[in-house]
């Protein structure tokens, strides 16, 4: 299943927008046209327009009827307009996403599956429900949607990641305790909605894979070492300790004792992987299954190097998967196509829209990526140092032979003290 168009309307900071997102079965045309990856949807904006927003209405919309059951709790999602009076009534957040459904999503008929979720205010709480249109569609959406209340289906699998990812130590990890508490597939995107949300140590799962399904237990330890580059760790598939291990040049090292970047990484793939081992087909290859993936902060705690590489990466890895992910690095940026890019907008009245801009930026330095209209910066020196040449600029064009010479100068190398 694929993600094709949503809107959204009265969702924080969303008064009423519109998206259409790319994926690899969609129509190409000349508005969009056919971008070298074809998987990888990123959000830019600065802070506070939406780009985690879009990634909660997705989740809720994916949920589909079983959204109200599912055991999430809304906070503040509906939106307020700016000058409300207080106990002015609120109205209803609305969410309509359209699905490509696959034949893993066990949809007879329809090649197109509909959602609308509804939000509404009630006092200081907030109730989630499902919405249909007419009594003759309602039977024939009701049952597309029938696999969506099964945790085990294969059909419309989604998972999410926050910004805040955190791996659980194995000791600590109850599966049962979750399944109580929420729904399987709710579990799959919680952490878009709640910080402390932990994810699934590869520890708790996979061991059981190496001996009642060895081939996929090899599946996994291929894609792990697939989504980084030679030159770093690599995943062993071994345990020691209770700890996966993780060698780099001979050093052996344990999941715990690597960086934070790793950590922060491999923690979120290792828990993607266990939901698709859970999930994929018999007889079909983890790298086959179809789906979405929303990550926040793809470029969380990466080295700029890893930043420039970690889209193409997965893209090509999971090449069935639609990556809907946020970002503020231009190093992401830089390595994709304007068809890949959405930018939330401010409009008046605090709110966003969202916009694609039609501007070639693949291969852009990351100084050419913030100049450009997806970032908006004029300049990406340091405020004492522009003033600094402004100065000297102003005076070389009045003749000032030495200013000309301390301008080139500095624009040519740094400064101690930022000046």
């Amino acid at each position: 299943m694929y993600l094709d168009t949503i809107s959204i309307r009265n969702f924080r900071v969303f008064r009423d927008t519109q998206v259409t997102l790319v994926h690899p079965d969609r129509e190409w045309t000349e508005d969009l046209p056919k971008p070298k990856l074809l998987n990888i949807n990123l959000l830019l904006g600065n802070n506070g327009l939406g780009k985690s927003t879009m990634l909660k209405a997705i989740a809720l919309a994916v949920l589909g009827p079983a959204v109200s059951s599912a055991g999430l709790y809304p906070y503040h999602l509906v939106r307020e307009e700016p000058g409300r009076k207080a106990g002015d009534p609120l109205a209803d957040a609305a969410i309509g996403a359209a699905f490509i459904p696959h034949p893993q999503d066990e949809v007879a008929g329809p090649q197109r599956v509909d959602s609308r979720v509804v939000v509404a205010r009630q006092g200081d709480l907030e109730t989630l429900r499902w919405e249909q249109d007419d009594q003759g569609a309602k039977d024939e959406r009701a049952r597309a949607w029938d696999p969506i209340f099964s945790a085990s289906s294969a059909a419309f699998f989604v998972v999410g990641y926050g910004a805040t990812r955190r791996v659980e130590r194995r000791s600590q990890y109850d599966s049962a305790t979750r399944t109580k508490q929420v729904f399987a597939r709710a579990q799959r995107i919680q952490s878009l909605f709640e910080d402390a949300y932990s994810l699934i140590p590869t520890n708790a799962w996979l061991p059981a894979y190496e001996t009642k399904n060895p081939g996929r237990f090899k599946q996994v330890v291929h894609l792990l070492n697939d989504v980084v580059s030679e030159e770093q760790y690599r995943f062993t598939g071994e345990l020691e300790e209770g700890e996966y291990l993780f060698e780099r040049e001979g050093l052996r090292v344990p999941f715990p004792a690597l960086s934070d970047g790793y950590q922060a990484f491999l923690g979120w793939v290792g828990d993607l992987l266990y939901h698709v081992c859970e999930t994929c087909p018999s007889g079909h290859k983890l790298a086959e299954n179809h789906g979405i993936v929303m990550v926040d902060e793809i470029d969380l705690h990466l080295h700029p190097k890893w930043q420039m590489t970690i889209l193409p990466t997965l893209s090509r890895v999971l090449p069935n998967i639609q990556f809907i992910v946020t970002s503020h690095s231009p190093l992401v940026v830089g390595s994709l196509e304007w068809m890949n890019l959405l930018v939330m907008q401010p409009e008046a009245g605090q709110a966003s829209c969202v916009e694609r801009i039609e501007h070639a930026i693949s291969g852009l330095d990351a100084d050419q990526v913030l100049l450009t209209d997806f970032f908006g910066l004029e300049t990406t020196r340091a405020p004492e140092k522009s003033k600094k040449l402004r100065e000297l600029t102003l005076k070389a064009r009045d003749g000032d032979t030495d200013a000309a010479i301390e301008l080139m100068k500095q624009m040519s190398r740094g400064t101690e003290g930022g000046a």
